[in-house]
C-alpha cells in the first residue's frame, strides 16, 4: 500500500452532494473522482479501478444505480470492489432499502440514507478497505 492514497469513485447526479463529499473525503486523505451519471460511472470505474465505489441508487433513471452495481458485481476484475449505496429514496419516496429483500437487484457492502452521517461513513469506508 505505501503512501498511495486510496481511490474512491462517487457516482451521484446531485452536483452539490458530489462537491461536498469529494471535499470531505479528500480532506480525509482519499483520492476522489466524481461522476454524475451511471453510464459514465461504469466507464470511470472500469478505467480507474477504484478501491471503493460510492453509488447513488436513483439517478437519471430510477434504476441506474442498480445497473452500475450489477455491472460491477458481474465484472470478474471489479466484483470484489466494495460498494457503498447512498440514497435519498426514503426521504424522497418513503421507500426504505432492505438489503435482504433487494439484494437480487442491488448488493452494496454498506448502505446509507441521505443525509449521510459523515463520521459513520468514514468509519465504514475504513472498515471496508482496510
Amino acid at each position: 500500500m505505501g503512501n498511495k492514497p486510496l481511490k474512491i469513485v462517487i457516482v451521484d447526479d446531485n452536483l452539490d452532494y458530489l462537491f461536498t463529499m469529494k471535499t470531505f473525503l479528500t480532506r480525509n486523505g482519499f483520492e476522489v473522482e466524481t461522476v454524475s451519471d451511471g453510464s459514465t460511472g461504469i466507464e470511470f470505474i472500469k478505467k480507474l479501478r477504484p478501491d471503493l465505489i460510492m453509488l447513488d441508487v436513483m439517478m437519471e433513471t430510477t434504476f441506474s444505480g442498480f445497473e452500475v452495481c450489477r455491472q460491477v458485481r458481474n465484472d470478474p476484475e471489479l466484483k470484489n470492489t466494495p460498494i457503498i449505496g447512498i440514497s435519498g429514496m426514503e426521504d424522497e419516496l418513503g421507500i426504505k432499502f432492505n438489503k435482504y429483500e433487494d439484494a437480487e437487484y442491488f448488493s452494496p457492502d454498506a448502505f446509507f440514507d441521505k443525509p449521510v452521517d459523515k463520521d459513520a461513513l468514514l468509519a465504514k469506508i475504513n472498515d471496508l478497505i482496510s
